[in-house]
């Protein structure tokens, strides 16, 4: 497409029209008691789901001494989301800004950028950040939506039991089990936007007590919006994947699981090319040697296999062993990297006496690398193979029939920093059945990655009076960012219909990572990765979940976040640090979705979310993003108890936003307006 053709699509106010046109369609009373009905759960249901990322062990909701939110199964298919990220929208206290069609930067409690590292993704207990920079390719990241049996985010540290990196959340996606998708799933749909989606899925008895499942999913997604060229951005892409999952049991208190995963993404995108000024034939670029707006591509692709076996020796005794194999590819016009992952973890829960349950285990991870790499980015050296040997210890406390404590650390051996440890202290009160207090004091590090360890990456190339190339390098001596965390919370539910849940923290960060000039007694130096940064963060984080009829349920949530950062007096950074550390995260953000069941065979859904304006989000751009309010709609019909239509909404008040910056490699985008019918047919019966 030419640069100043605009792209063909629906126009706004068409694909309103035709939302609020479904809307105002007559709704008959029809019924079939065989259709699942979303409302029918009681709230104090709910409230007693049982968790597992915050100990590694199963607990109740209402139990646990820490911010917690779950995303279901029923809140992904009712939000008319596509994505993983999308869903991520729902909780407290998470920021999921999308910077174009196939980047997002999500955060957890502040510090988003187009790299964030301070959040712990997890798949099945599988992590799935990348350990180039500790971050997570959210492109990379997804399954099929029904298969997922529910999402727990936590927001705040999880480093005791889950290790480094889980300093400012935890996040961790949990699929069904293979028992729970007996029969067949055929979703398909198409929009504006959502060009084509498309997921088929089927699951059965292999053999006595034992079920398997396999899946296949695809999606093809538009491009978004180019202020710039005043036409499409070019970053259209489309995803394939697949996988399995088998689930057994046997006598004596035996389970285990076996499945795995493998994807192709194709995404394109246009990006800012530096150019090798040494180069004869780059003289065209002179004098800066920046190429902009070049359409490029990404092809990712992946495959693990997971292996997980558990032995429940009694009521308060098992024993777990995990092994997973991960093998990951991305080549994009700057670099190609390769990773292959190893992990074996092993945990061991058992009560001691009548007061003490205690959870301890082992883990060893290996990841080998390898970096093709260019002008513009480099790693060195090009491959490297890394170990992480850990182990952690928790103990949970009765001290009174209402009040728990619970005691408890990791310690890691990485090959950076060598022995990290990360403890924390959590008790809950609950004075009655309708009410928790909790509070918390925890340690968390967030270790160095081969980023800040071994980059070689082009920040400027400066013409005058010769074409001169600056760069920042990895530093060796590169410490973990260090982080003090007070916490404490509240839960009531104040009636049958009507639970509360309030999160309050405060923050303290120590050696966060700058950017260090090599030469401080000149205007322009080659940087360096260093720890000249302080930071303090405090907020609170409030969920309100209302059953107002036996037919509406209403869920609201409220943040408000405040971060200062200080550079240390002997830093020589010059890039802002402290400016996008401060400004990049909103400083409120609410949502309140309203889910609504008109009669047996409708849903009326209907989603808006508010988020604050951002001050600063890029080190390379000093813009700010100012705050947008997102409308979303999904109306759903089951003419029959098998088959379901839809037609979703988002972002249907305004054509267009910008909801984040990137870094000067990637020109900048803007979310649409879309809207996608879709069918959803179980066409075997469970």
């Amino acid at each position: 497409m030419e640069k100043n053709q605009s792209p063909k699509r629906p126009t706004g106010s068409l694909a309103a029209g035709a939302m609020l046109l479904v809307f105002l369609m007559p709704l008959p009373g029809l019924a079939d008691d065989s259709v699942e009905a979303f409302l029918e759960l009681p709230l104090e249901d709910l409230l007693s789901m049982k968790v597992t990322s915050v100990s590694r062990k199963k607990q109740q909701l209402n139990e646990v001494a820490s911010a917690v939110y779950v995303i279901t199964r029923d809140d992904i298919r009712r939000s008319g989301v596509t994505n993983i990220p999308e869903a991520l929208r729902m909780a407290p206290g998470i920021q999921v800004s999308r910077i174009d069609a196939n980047k997002w930067a999500i955060a957890s409690r502040g510090f988003a950028s187009q790299f964030t590292n301070k959040l712990l993704v997890l798949i099945d207990g599988r992590t799935v950040y990348s350990p180039a920079y500790s971050g997570v390719y959210w492109d990379a990241q997804d399954t099929l939506l029904e298969d997922i049996e529910r999402i727990e985010v936590i927001r705040g540290p999880g480093a005791t039991v889950w290790g480094s990196n889980a300093v400012n959340g935890v996040i961790n996606i949990i699929t069904r089990n293979a028992a729970d998708t007996r029969g067949g799933l055929a979703v398909a749909g198409t929009g504006n936007e959502e060009r084509g989606l498309a997921g088929l899925r089927y699951g059965g008895e292999l053999k006595k007590d034992i079920y398997g499942r396999a899946y296949l999913k695809y999606n093809k997604r538009d491009e978004s919006y180019a202020p710039a060229y005043d036409s499409s951005a070019g970053d259209d892409w489309r995803a394939l994947r697949g996988g399995f999952r088998i689930d057994g049991a046997q006598a004596g208190g035996n389970s285990w699981t076996l499945q795995g995963d493998a994807y192709e993404n194709h995404e394109n995108q246009q990006l800012n090319i530096w150019k090798d000024p040494a180069d004869p034939a780059n003289a065209a670029y002179a004098p800066f040697y920046l190429q902009p707006g070049v359409p490029s591509s990404v092809d990712s692709s992946g495959w693990n296999l997971l292996g997980r076996w558990k032995q429940q020796l009694s009521d308060d005794n098992n024993l777990s062993l995990q092994v997973y194999y991960d093998h990951t590819r991305r080549a994009e016009t700057f670099i190609t990297q390769e990773h292959n992952t190893l992990d074996i973890d092993f945990q061991h829960q058992f009560g001691l006496g009548q007061r003490h349950d205690i959870i301890w285990g082992l883990g060893y991870r290996r990841i080998e690398d390898r970096f093709d790499n260019s002008f513009m980015v480099a790693f060195e050296p090009g491959e490297k193979g890394l170990n992480l040997f850990s182990a952690f210890v928790q103990d949970e406390i009765a001290l009174h029939d209402k009040v728990r404590l619970t005691l408890g650390s990791k310690f890691e051996r990485n090959e950076y920093t060598g022995l990290e440890t990360q403890p924390s202290a959590r008790m809950v009160w609950q004075p009655s059945e309708r009410m928790t207090f909790w509070g918390a004091v925890s340690r968390a590090v967030r270790t160095p990655s081969r980023l800040e360890e071994s980059a070689n990456i082009i920040s400027l190339i400066y013409p005058l009076p010769s074409p001169t190339v600056f760069r920042v390098y990895g530093n060796e001596d590169f410490k973990s960012e260090i982080l003090m965390a007070y916490e404490a919370g509240w839960r009531f539910q104040a009636r049958e219909d009507l639970s509360l849940d309030l999160a309050i923290f405060f923050n303290d960060y120590d050696r966060l990572q700058t950017f260090e000039r090599l030469n401080a007694s000149v205007p322009l130096s080659d940087d360096t990765f260093g720890n000249g940064m302080t930071a303090t963060s405090r907020g609170l984080e409030l969920a309100a979940d209302w059953r107002a009829r036996e037919w509406w349920r209403l869920v609201a949530t409220y943040s408000y976040l405040n971060v200062s950062a200080t550079l240390a007096p002997a830093s020589t950074d010059i890039t802002g640090s402290n400016k996008v550390a401060e400004g990049s995260s909103p400083g409120s953000q609410y949502s309140l979705r309203s889910m609504m069941d008109l009669g047996e065979r409708f849903n009326l859904d209907i989603w808006v979310y508010h988020v604050g304006d951002l001050k600063r989000t890029s080190f390379s751009y000093r813009q700010s993003v100012p705050n947008y309010t997102s409308v979303n709609a999904r109306l759903a019909w089951r003419p029959r108890a098998h088959v379901e239509l839809s037609l979703t909404g988002h972002n249907l008040a305004d054509n267009r936003h910008p909801e984040f910056i990137g870094e000067n490699i990637d020109i900048r985008s803007e979310v649409e307006r879309s809207v996608y019918a879709q069918l959803r047919w179980d066409f075997q019966a469970r």
